[in-house]
């Protein structure tokens, strides 16, 4: 992801130089537009009685690294929770008003909002703006009533239940790996291991993801377990690093 918002142009201005005799050469301006493209790895996948969401920790702008310690995962409620993708400016405020109108929720009803409430709540605020908001979101969470819930919300207001799933630059080859490897009741430590095993594949091969993995957990009648991976250059190609 990007300080920056998600593929935004940059004007440059360069001479073009071309000859128009043997001796002599024209020289033009030129304005060109270059893109920046952004970068990130998130992914979530339902476990036995629970939802694992885990990211990497890099923001880029263009080939610049622009941060090393970025925060993608985010609490919205104490039972739900959310990766960011894309710009970051409108990711963070897309997060604090979810944060807002969720709470808002809880104390005017009572009771907890609904994973699925609050990833329509998202939807139709995406949806209403229509690519305004350069993003891309994975909500995951779960209550009594509906279990653990998980969906790809994009930034043009798709909402999209999954088993798995993964969005951002190196999603291609996290999929991959959770394509493969994803099954049903995964225990909390095989869902942790495949998480981080999906994002450790495209720090591999994805420049614009990086610098370490942030893992949660939130499963039925436990704890939130939150998590940490360093990741450096020995250990992202070492056969020995386990999470």
């Amino acid at each position: 992801m990007s300080p920056l918002p998600a593929n935004l142009n940059i004007k440059q201005q360069i001479l073009e130089i071309t000859p128009n005799s043997d001796y002599d050469f024209q020289i033009n301006e030129k304005n060109i537009e270059t893109k920046l493209k952004t970068g990130t790895t998130t992914v979530g996948l339902i476990i036995k009685d629970g939802v694992i969401l885990a990211t990497d920790n890099r923001a880029t702008m263009g080939i610049f690294v622009a941060s090393k310690r970025a925060k993608k995962l985010h609490q919205i409620q104490p039972h739900i929770y959310m990766t960011i993708a894309g710009g970051v400016a409108d990711a963070i405020y897309l997060i604090d008003l979810l944060k807002a109108e969720t709470e808002i929720y809880r104390l005017r009803n009572k009771k907890d909002i609904s994973v699925l409430a609050a990833a329509k709540l998202l939807q139709n605020i995406l949806y209403n703006k229509k690519g305004f908001y350069q993003v891309g979101h994975i909500i995951g969470g779960i209550t009594p009533g509906e279990g653990p819930k998980l969906f790809n919300v994009e930034g043009y207001g798709s909402k999209l239940e999954e088993k798995y799933t993964s969005v951002g630059s190196g999603s291609v080859f996290a999929l991959g790996v959770l394509e493969t490897e994803w099954k049903e009741n995964l225990t909390v430590n095989q869902g942790i291991h495949l998480a981080v095993k999906a994002v450790r594949s495209a720090i591999i091969r994805d420049i614009a993801s990086g610098n370490g993995i942030d893992v949660v957990v939130i499963s039925k009648d436990k704890p939130v377990i939150e998590k940490r991976y360093e990741i450096n250059d020995k250990t992202l190609i070492s056969n020995k690093f386990k999470p």
